[in-house]
């Protein structure tokens, strides 16, 4: 075991969570105990009610503070999720799209396309999951729309989704149609724009949990800096 790894085992660095004790990195050199963060948090709570309920428009403000720093948190993670999805799509879809551009250097006759359809399946079943987020996503799209750009953004998952449904229907088509140079120029087609539409939503989730991220801090900053 090296240095490093010896001052590791050696020291109490672990967050416990719940009724687990332990101990807590304070980010400073510092190490404190959970009970004792818990402690000094209902302490200040206590102390902030009795303020908060001799001063309605203190509790008004701090409310509103409080319900935009939640709402941001449930955007964020809605994102968050997105962007996961997102790149498990683009990652199933990878192999079955280098297979589909070593079908291109094929003879027609030679390909397998039983072959490449079972390729496809785990595409389809990260599809699948894309839009099963779609109907229960909430937060971001009602954000979107107070913005005023959710009609100018195509949905991501519609989007996609339309795309597989045209493979899909490519890929069953019947086998003397599939060996004919026009429809695998066609799948060729819907499978750069697929992956387009992959990038394009990827980098949108990417810049948008930027968006939010950097918003929560400097509401934060706002809101906890002058304390510190």
């Amino acid at each position: 075991m090296g240095g490093m790894e010896e001052a590791l085992a050696g020291g109490d660095f672990r967050t416990e969570i719940d009724d687990v004790t332990g101990a807590v990195h304070t980010g400073s050199g510092d190490i404190i105990r959970v009970e004792k963060v818990e402690l000094a948090a209902l302490r200040a709570a206590d102390a902030l009610r009795g303020l908060l309920a001799t001063d309605e428009k203190l509790h008004d403000e701090l409310l509103m503070v409080l319900r935009q720093l939640s709402a941001l948190q449930a955007q964020l993670g809605e994102w968050k999720e997105l962007h996961h999805i997102l790149h498990e799509v683009s990652a199933a879809f990878s192999p079955f799209y280098a297979s589909l551009y070593a079908l291109d250097r094929a003879e027609a006759g030679s390909v397998d396309w039983r072959t490449l359809l079972r390729g496809w399946r785990p595409c389809q079943t990260e599809v699948d999951r894309l839009a099963d987020f779609e109907s229960r996503v909430e937060h971001i799209r009602g954000s979107l729309r107070r913005e005023g750009v959710g009609a100018s953004r195509p949905d991501w998952g519609a989007r996609i989704g339309s795309l597989q449904r045209g493979m899909e229907e490519r890929l069953r088509e019947e086998h003397s149609d599939w060996n004919s140079p026009h429809s695998a120029e066609g799948l060729m087609d819907l499978a750069d724009e697929f992956n387009q539409a992959c990038d394009c939503y990827l980098n949108l989730a990417d810049w948008e949990l930027r968006r939010v991220i950097e918003r929560v801090q400097r509401l934060y900053a706002s809101f906890v800096g002058g304390l510190l």
